[in-house]
């Protein structure tokens, strides 16, 4: 005796096949954390952009604005290493500065996220 399963005949008590599980893409938290652990740089030089702003009396500034910094600085800073910065990482690059640095928390204004990490 046999019963149909997905087009399929099998056994009567065979075990369905396992059927792959769709890829679940990353969440942009995810990957902002592998990028983070693969360009460690790009924070510290994020880091010292602020500590100069801050140093020479700046007040508030966008994230992006350091960001365009670090693009146009990047062929000194980054030794050869090809990469590129995407937007996406800004507001997480803002919080990490800010969690390191909680002195800074007024130097960039920071609005919520959305649920789940994917903005």
């Amino acid at each position: 005796m046999t019963c149909v399963y997905r087009q399929q005949e099998l056994p009567l008590g065979a075990a369905a096949p396992e059927w792959p599980q769709p890829r679940r893409e990353p969440t942009l938290d995810e990957r902002f954390e592998a990028f983070h652990a693969s360009h460690p740089w790009i924070f510290e030089a994020l880091e010292e952009l602020t500590a100069q702003w801050v140093r020479d009396g700046g007040g508030q500034i966008g994230i992006k604005a350091l960001f365009e910094l670090l693009r146009w600085s990047s062929p000194r800073l980054a030794g050869g290493e090809p990469f590129r910065l995407n937007n996406n990482y800004t507001s997480r690059y803002a919080r990490l500065l800010c969690a390191r640095h909680p002195e800074w928390a007024g130097v960039f204004q920071l609005r919520s996220l959305r649920a789940g990490g994917d903005e």
